[in-house]
């Protein structure tokens, strides 16, 4: 599981598609709120790497992926080409997305999207 929590942060995800979405992100948010992009203000990024990651708590928090899909605790889910961008919302203005390959969610059918 990879963190993003600054734009250095990007220099870790392998996958250029996943990295340039990230990127956007991060600079609608800084023109949004005409600010640069901080991720305790404005919500940050995990990219899913492996099967496990979808049950691992997130760091520093007490919960995963997983529980928040089966509880319905997400505030949405958008299908792209290859992977899955699922948000959760951890207070008033901080977020959590969520970067889910295809390959990994096809194969954990109990997790509905």
């Amino acid at each position: 599981m990879q963190y993003i929590k600054t734009s250095t942060d990007l220099i870790h995800i392998t996958d250029h598609a996943i990295r340039e979405s990230i990127a956007l992100h991060m600079q609608t948010l800084a023109e949004q709120y005409a600010e640069p992009y901080q991720a305790s203000v404005h919500g940050w990024f995990v990219v899913c790497e492996h099967d496990a990651d979808l049950l691992q708590p997130f760091a520093g928090l007490t919960f995963s992926l997983a529980e928040k899909l089966q509880s319905g605790e997400v505030e949405f889910v958008d299908k792209k080409q290859n992977w899955y961008e699922v948000f959760i919302l951890l207070n008033d203005n901080e977020g959590i997305l969520i970067y889910v390959p295809t390959s990994i969610l096809e194969r954990h059918q109990q997790l509905e999207i």
